[in-house]
């Protein structure tokens, strides 16, 4: 499973699903399947662990990662909302980067066990605390499809009277043999990079790992290819409800800045998320939802 987190069990939920909880009382979701394991935090409704049996792991979890629940967890897949980066400036100052769903206590709403897998729902509603940063009530759930396949949907329901506009991302973190040995095909063709004052530049057929990278791909493409020969695998990955793909890896320096990262992490983590990035946001009328996904499978 996660060889360095120390866990006991709290309740039996069903015949393939477990909570557990570590010494500090924070609490996971442990799945032990016939064909695959996964775990999920409920600090932010984060994915930490997904591994087909037989298979390296899918995702990626820091070994230093912090569990406090002050700060989102590094690695996995972190959940930015209701925006992408920085707060707009009319929402106020010191504001938590990329949201605070990342950061909230999610619970959990239904288990669903399936022929060959199952399905999970997290659920997050607003509150005092977060309507003083945000003034809107929603229902927020994240819906969890485990079978040979992952497939995350974000549901964005807005249970308020007035429209809102949101930004999100699932940042995947992809466990990756090393980024030497790994190429990305079927990007956009144009990306912003925010390691060049977010200028617009013209992409390549595909993307060979060689350093830091920051950039969103504008134009979202509907299937990208993780090409990773050290594992042998290919990872396709089918992206929906996005405006834009983001391809990031802190790269040496990067990596050193991070408390919560070893300083070799990103030789063994890439990051390829489904988004919504442009300013102007995704628009939920009063009663109705918008979903963003991910669909990843390997080959």
């Amino acid at each position: 499973m996660i060889s360095h987190l120390t866990l006991q069990n709290k309740q039996i939920l069903t015949n393939t699903v477990s909570l557990q909880v570590d010494a500090q009382g924070h609490e996971f979701l442990i799945i032990a399947h016939e064909n695959f394991n996964a775990a999920f935090a409920l600090h932010g409704a984060h994915l930490l662990h997904f591994q087909l049996k037989g298979q390296p792991p899918l995702i990626w979890l820091s070994k230093t990662a912090n569990y406090d629940e002050k700060k989102a967890i590094r690695g996995g897949v972190p959940i930015c909302w209701p925006w992408f980066g920085a707060a707009d400036k009319s929402l106020g100052n010191d504001l938590p980067a990329h949201g605070f769903a990342r950061t909230s206590k999610w619970s959990l709403k239904n288990i669903n066990e399936l022929t060959h897998g199952l399905e999970i729902e997290l659920l997050l509603k607003d509150s005092l605390q977060t309507r003083k940063i945000w003034p809107y009530p929603f229902e927020l759930t994240l819906k969890a499809t485990l079978t040979d396949t992952l497939k995350l949907e974000l549901i964005s329901k807005n249970s308020g009277k007035k429209a809102y506009l949101y930004g999100a991302a699932l940042h995947t973190y992809f466990n990756i043999s090393a980024p030497e040995s790994c190429l990305l095909k079927g990007l956009a063709e144009q990306y912003q990079d925010k390691l060049d004052a977010g200028h617009l530049r013209k992409g390549e057929a595909s993307l060979q790992i060689q350093g830091p990278i920051d950039s969103i791909y504008t134009k979202a493409s509907a299937a990208i290819a993780l090409i990773d020969n050290g594992f042998k695998r290919q990872i396709n990955i089918s992206n929906s409800g996005n405006d834009s793909d983001v391809v990031w890896t802190p790269w040496v320096e990067g990596a050193k800045a991070f408390t919560d990262m070893p300083d070799d992490g990103y030789k063994q983590m890439l990051c390829v998320e489904s988004t919504i990035t442009r300013p102007e946001g995704q628009i939920v009328a009063p009663n109705q939802v918008h979903i963003l996904s991910t669909v990843i499978g390997q080959s």
